[in-house]
């Protein structure tokens, strides 16, 4: 067997050997495609929900494919469905009123009025609307709930005779965020 061995001239663009024809090649280049599964290209994940389309679990990797954990969730009787994408539980819902049901951002809580700082006698308040109309106020002061009342008007009032910053919480019912501000009483 005959052994070749090549010395770094090999490594130099352009050389040829000693008694070799100095012939170039053109080497052109073409792109190449290829032709990937769908189903590799998408990472599903399994979005469990409740009656109302809150989202109580995400589950972005597991150890069986996606499609196999939502057949058993379907056979369970579970509540889900599969999405293309990651899925956000804190900023998303499932609209179940679409078929199929879809993965939608949670709509915002909207607070309409001035808020401003007001004076802490317990007669300067603000007046403010929301919507929706009915939701669940939380007042916090030095991160201490304080006070907690339900609202079906829409309508929000502030008034309070000690000096501080409250932080007013507003829930509302699914699928809305959680609205937040801050009033300064002086």
């Amino acid at each position: 067997m005959t052994g070749v061995t090549l010395d770094s001239a090999w490594a130099t663009p352009g050389f040829v050997p000693a008694g070799a024809e100095s012939q170039p090649v053109a080497v052109v280049a073409e792109p190449v495609s290829v032709d990937e599964p769908e189903a590799l290209n998408k990472a599903k994940t399994l979005v469990r929900h409740d009656a109302n389309g809150f989202i109580t679990q995400v589950i972005l990797e597991a150890a069986r494919p996606m499609d196999e954990i939502s057949k058993s969730f379907t056979e369970a009787g579970i509540d889900h469905i599969l999405y293309d994408g990651p899925v956000d539980i804190k900023e998303a819902y499932i609209d179940l009123s679409q078929d199929p049901p879809a993965v939608l951002p949670k709509p915002d809580v909207v607070i309409s009025g001035e808020i401003r700082p007001i004076k802490a006698d317990g007669v300067d308040a603000l007046h403010l609307t929301v919507q929706p109309e009915k939701f669940s106020v939380y007042v916090w002061f030095e991160n201490r709930l304080v006070h907690q009342e339900d609202v079906v008007d829409g309508g929000l009032e502030f008034a309070i005779d000690q000096a501080g910053t409250f932080r007013v919480t507003i829930v509302a019912a699914q699928p809305y965020k959680v609205g937040a501000f801050e009033v300064v009483a002086q």
